[in-house]
């Protein structure tokens, strides 16, 4: 597969104050990347826009919409950490994955019914190991197995039926 050629580069200084390389990279037909790599820490950052939300910003793949799309990227920092939006409307921002310290504090804090994600999980698996299903057949399992004891299903009793 040939590697896909930068079709927009700027340099610009974002709401941080760093200076910042944005990299617009064709995509096509599944839409651009947008990188902005910070020049102080060496942190690069990325913003995926499909074809739909170019489409609906009016962007095409010309020097002048990819500087527009390119002066419309701003770097922002929340509780889930930094990262790059557009201030286009369109260009809906990539969704957060959390790493580290964050992944833990989420998976600690989880509560499942009365009890802990860790401690569903480690049943569950506890319950995999006991089955010993083989390949895929594992995650099948395994899924099936959490649906079937979902402590924050909730739960319908059905009353029993009286005969006349």
């Amino acid at each position: 597969m040939p590697a896909k050629a930068s079709v927009f580069t700027h340099g610009k200084k974002l709401a941080d104050g760093d200076m910042y390389i944005i990299t617009i990279i064709d995509l096509e037909p599944a839409g651009v990347l947008v990188k902005a790599y910070n020049q102080n820490s060496g942190t690069t950052f990325t913003l995926s826009p499909t074809e739909n939300m170019l489409a609906s910003a009016k962007l095409t793949r010309t020097e002048a919409d990819m500087t527009t799309l390119a002066d419309s990227i701003d770097v922002s920092t929340n509780d889930n950490g930094t990262k790059i939006s557009s201030s286009l409307q369109a260009i809906k921002d990539t969704k957060v994955i959390p790493q580290g310290p964050a992944v833990t504090a989420f998976v600690q804090n989880t509560q499942c019914g009365d009890q802990s994600l860790p401690d569903i999980l480690t049943t569950a698996l506890s319950e995999l190991c006991k089955a010993k299903p083989a390949g895929l057949n594992a995650v099948r399992w395994l899924g099936e197995w959490l649906l079937a004891n979902n402590p924050s299903q909730p739960h319908v009793d059905v009353p029993e039926e009286e005969d006349n």
